[in-house]
């Protein structure tokens, strides 16, 4: 049955949503009354941002975006950093025997204590992309909060929220086949 809204149930949050999704937000469970919000109105929303030329995407695992159209597809600085940086963090916990997947959303993270500028091998591939000390490491984490990737307290305890599993489902999927070649192993296996 297509949705209504009576007076009781008019969307409220327009604005607030719009300015999160317009800004690069990825919107999740984890973020409650957004989320209930946008969820209980998505008919409306979808309409809406559609109007005014905005694609709201929601990937099958319930994390809502704006689509960038066909002209601003590209891969920025901040998208490199980004997938540099959940790159390592899960090579890290697979070489650690851990599923990275469920790991990155299951463990809390100490900006200190990240692999990240501990081993050689992720410090050169991170000086690749602009990061080369913890203050630039920090920068990068608090954009990714920006970004709704993650809730982070006291400037160094990191929460990720399953907004994230748009970069861990895509290491996945390159990871698996990987797995099944012959000759192919860890690039950061020397530290």
């Amino acid at each position: 049955m297509p949705e209504t809204d009576t007076p009781q149930t008019q969307p409220r949050l327009t604005r607030e949503l719009f300015h999160h999704f317009s800004m690069g937000y990825h919107l999740c469970i984890d973020d409650g009354d957004l989320f209930t919000e946008l969820t209980t109105h998505e008919t409306y929303y979808r309409g809406l941002f559609n109007t005014l030329g905005f694609n709201l995407c929601d990937g099958a695992s319930g994390i809502y975006y704006f689509e960038p159209g066909p002209e601003k597809i590209s891969i920025n600085r901040v998208s490199k950093k980004f997938t540099v940086f959940m790159a390592i963090l899960y090579d890290f916990l697979a070489d650690q025997g851990k599923d990275p997947v469920s790991a990155i959303i299951e463990q809390r993270f100490v900006v200190p204590e990240l692999p990240h500028l501990q081993f050689d091998p992720y410090r050169k591939v991170l000086e690749q992309v602009g990061i080369n000390e913890e203050a630039d490491l920090l920068r990068t984490v608090q954009q990714l909060q920006k970004y709704g990737f993650l809730d982070m307290k006291d400037n160094y305890l990191i929460m990720f929220k399953r907004s994230v599993s748009r970069f861990t489902t895509l290491f996945s999927e390159v990871v698996e086949p990987l797995k099944t070649e012959p000759g192919q192993g860890d690039d950061f296996d020397d530290r």
